[in-house]
C-alpha cells in the first residue's frame, strides 16, 4: 500500500485520503489531486477563510459573524 500522512491505504484508488485528497496507489508510484478550491478573490477586510474538513472545501465567512458567509468571486 501507500503510506499518506503517517496512514496506510490500500493499492489502487483513494477516493477520500483523510486530509482530502483523491489518490492513486501503485507499487511504484503514487498520485494524488486536491478535492477543494482555494479561494484567492474575496474581501479580504470582511472575511476570512476555514477548512471545512467534512465537506473538504474552504468557507468563507465573516470575521466578525463566522456563521455568515461572504461572497467568492475566484478560486483556484
Amino acid at each position: 500500500g501507500c503510506m499518506i500522512n503517517g496512514k496506510l491505504y490500500p493499492f489502487g484508488f483513494i477516493e477520500r485520503t483523510e486530509d482530502c485528497y483523491a489518490c492513486s496507489c501503485g507499487e511504484d508510484v503514487m498520485k494524488c489531486c486536491s478535492l477543494f478550491h482555494t479561494p484567492v478573490s474575496y474581501d479580504k477586510k470582511k472575511c476570512k477563510v476555514v477548512f471545512n474538513k467534512k465537506r473538504c472545501d474552504y468557507d468563507v465567512v465573516q470575521k466578525n459573524d463566522p456563521s455568515k458567509t461572504c461572497f467568492v468571486y475566484s478560486r483556484v
